[in-house]
């Protein structure tokens, strides 16, 4: 069954590669990210709130015909939250943090409007890969068990750290490094959105995308074998445990500068070509 799946996209991926239309080219983008955590409580505790972020990478598009498409990205995309305490705002618990993504969302595309402009709804799955992060944690204003020692003027300074995922090597003593020890690597979600493109002469394109994103998978599981995510001595009120059981959605504008590629006109340039060689022959 599985090879005659794969022979079957073999044979789909030759013909497209025959008679196709690919638009290609490089695309950024702006996400505005909210953040949800599977413990509703958490949230009335501390205050995560959404924010803007970037993303960039390189988009294809192949043109089946004047109505359906399939379209691809392979993206770079950074995603940042900032987690205060409720009840001082930040004078207890204040921390960041900073992770990084690949994503690759593969979407069917509808095509309507006529030339040079056209519209367009699309939608499909959407995987990516958590590279990795960093994180700062800021002492509170009574952090008379805060590990690192104070500036020159008498202040604390924040705590910045690496995440890494595999903990055999943890040492509690760390504060460099945050261990993750049961990290959703890889994610999935569903990628909805729509958007116009307009063609410019000299056969390239400019296209304008609005999109929303929903996440299906969390960042981690929460365990007990975290390594310095907890961090000890806030203000002498207690420890604070980083919940890693959340998922971010986001809505996204982009902007691409595609270029075509004609794989029929091409081989009827080389056919052309051949009977001009046999005519001179």
């Amino acid at each position: 069954m599985i090879k005659s799946v794969l022979t079957i996209c073999l044979l789909v991926c030759l013909t497209t590669l025959s008679y196709g239309q690919y638009w290609f080219g490089p695309k950024v983008g702006v996400s505005y990210i909210d953040h949800v955590y599977q413990d509703k409580d958490y949230e009335d505790d501390f205050n995560v709130a959404p924010n803007v972020n970037w993303q960039a990478g390189f988009a294809l598009a192949y043109t089946a015909s004047d109505l359906y498409a399939v379209y691809g990205e392979l993206l770079y995309e950074r995603v940042h939250k900032t987690v205060k305490d409720q009840p001082t705002d930040g004078s207890v618990v204040k921390t960041d943090m900073t992770n990084h993504f690949i994503s690759a969302p593969v979407m069917l595309r509808v095509t309507l409007g006529k030339v040079p402009f056209h519209y367009y709804v699309n939608g499909g799955p959407r995987l990516a890969y958590w590279v990795g992060g960093k994180g700062t944690v800021y002492p509170t204003g009574n952090d008379e068990f805060w590990p690192l020692d104070p500036r020159d003027d008498g202040s604390l300074p924040p705590i910045e750290y690496k995440l890494k995922f595999n903990s055999d090597n943890a040492s509690p003593d760390n504060t460099s490094t945050a261990y993750v020890s049961k990290p959703n690597r890889v994610q999935f979600g569903l990628t909805v959105g729509a958007g116009m493109f307009f063609d410019i002469q000299g056969g390239s394109r400019l296209q304008l995308d609005f999109r929303y994103t929903w996440q299906h998978s969390n960042m981690a599981t929460n365990s007990d074998e975290d390594t310095n995510l907890i961090r000890d001595g806030l203000g002498g009120g207690g420890n604070y445990r980083e919940n890693l059981e959340y998922y971010h959605n986001f809505a996204t504008i982009g902007i691409a500068y595609l270029f075509n590629y004609d794989a029929n006109l091409k081989r009827k340039g080389r056919s052309t070509s051949k009977e001009s060689n046999k005519k001179k022959k």
